[in-house]
């Protein structure tokens, strides 16, 4: 879906895309989501955030329940992020991401995964 400049969006989320229950765009401007990912429950996405396969068709990633994805971001290709997980502004997610793992930088590098009581 494009909006008009008048309504300040530009985002692109094909209608046949998977989204889980309580998905929410914060400042969606330049989100892309390819038709073929999965999203999970309570996930948050951010502005500028490509969510996509490697542009051959191929697979798009799967994203876990309550993942948080930071502005900017890019998590690309047959990959799976787990549950709470966090990817980091401006992250270049090419692998997998454990689950209640933090992610930053490009390329992204997994930082400890959080406990359980967190």
């Amino acid at each position: 879906m494009y909006l008009s400049p008048n309504g300040c969006l530009a985002w692109s989320l094909p209608v046949k895309t998977q989204v889980g229950p309580r998905f929410q765009i914060v400042h969606g401007f330049g989100l892309v989501i390819n038709v073929d990912a999965q999203l999970g429950a309570d996930v948050v996405v951010r502005q500028g955030v490509t969510i996509g396969n490697k542009g051959d068709g191929g697979p798009s990633p799967v994203i876990g329940d309550g993942v948080s994805i930071g502005s900017g971001a890019c998590v690309i290709g047959a990959l799976t992020i787990g549950a709470q997980a966090r990817i980091g502004s401006n992250a270049v997610v090419l692998h997998d991401v454990p689950k209640g793992a933090s992610v930053v930088g490009n390329p992204g590098r997994v930082l400890a995964a959080r406990s359980a009581e967190v």
